[in-house]
């Protein structure tokens, strides 16, 4: 009886290791369109975390938003009341989930452009669009909340090896803009469009926004607040126009029809 029950328990051995169907290793991902989309989806997944809590308390700091209370929590109260700390748990998770989205954005890429014809694929080459515009995003969110911060575009094995030294602003800047610009590729919304993924307007819109905040004032590594010179900022505004005009040529916008003077 005891041989028996050892040999069922042998025999069933490789069912209970299989993975389900629906579980995928890494590296398989870059078999085909479909799976690479799949691992696209992972990175979406990174999203809910920020937006769903964390990123959304950054905003504590402004007047769009205000924390009640005065009691200090270690987090969303802290941030609203200009009393950060090191250990501040919102803060830190922001930036822990920002750099797992771009980790993965950053494998998802080179896998996807790695690919078996790559080069000669409209499908592919829009999978690797929308996931730059996924990492131009995370990006500037980096750049916004803490300027020059350390920044690769290249996959690391892990959350802490992601690490490095603080790289420029502007350098990131413009990592974030050729990303958006490969991104255009993108189609424009149309009635058909999900809206749970990235699209041409969304491209735009985000590159419009970039080029604003770039223009502005920031906080400089050597503690002076600048930037940049009169003839660039006229170079970003003048992209933004042309971003903007892109939007009414396109059509497909909602915005409101008498303009913004009929509208205020």
């Amino acid at each position: 009886y005891i041989l028996t029950a050892c040999a069922s328990l042998v025999s069933c051995s490789g069912i209970l290791d299989e993975n389900p169907g629906s579980y995928y290793e890494r590296e398989e991902f870059f078999k085909d369109a479909q799976t690479a989309a799949m691992g696209i989806t992972g990175i979406y997944n990174v999203l809910p975390l920020l937006y769903g809590d964390y990123e959304m308390a950054m905003a504590a700091s402004d007047d769009t938003y205000y924390v009640s209370g005065v009691n200090q929590d270690n987090g969303r109260r802290d941030i609203a009341h200009y009393q950060l700390t090191t250990t501040n748990t919102y803060v830190e998770n922001d930036w822990r989930y920002t750099y797992d989205g771009l980790n993965r954005a950053n494998y998802m890429i080179a896998g996807i452009e790695g690919m078996d014809g790559y080069a000669d694929s409209e499908e592919l080459q829009q999978l690797a669009a929308e996931v730059k515009f996924l990492r131009a995003f995370l990006s500037f969110n980096l750049v916004r909340y803490w300027g020059d911060v350390p920044y690769k575009t290249e996959y690391t094995g892990s959350y802490e090896q992601a690490y490095g030294p603080r790289v420029d602003r502007e350098k990131i800047y413009d990592r974030i803009i050729a990303d958006l610009e490969d991104a255009k590729i993108l189609p424009w919304a149309d009635g058909a469009s999900s809206p749970e993924t990235a699209t041409q307007g969304a491209v735009r819109g985000l590159l419009m926004r970039v080029l604003l905040a770039r223009a502005g004032y920031s906080l400089q590594m050597d503690g002076t607040l600048d930037r940049p010179s009169d003839a660039v900022r006229r170079e970003y505004f003048e992209a933004v126009i042309r971003k903007w005009e892109a939007f009414v040529e396109n059509g497909y916008h909602g915005f409101y029809p008498g303009g913004y003077e009929a509208l205020f």
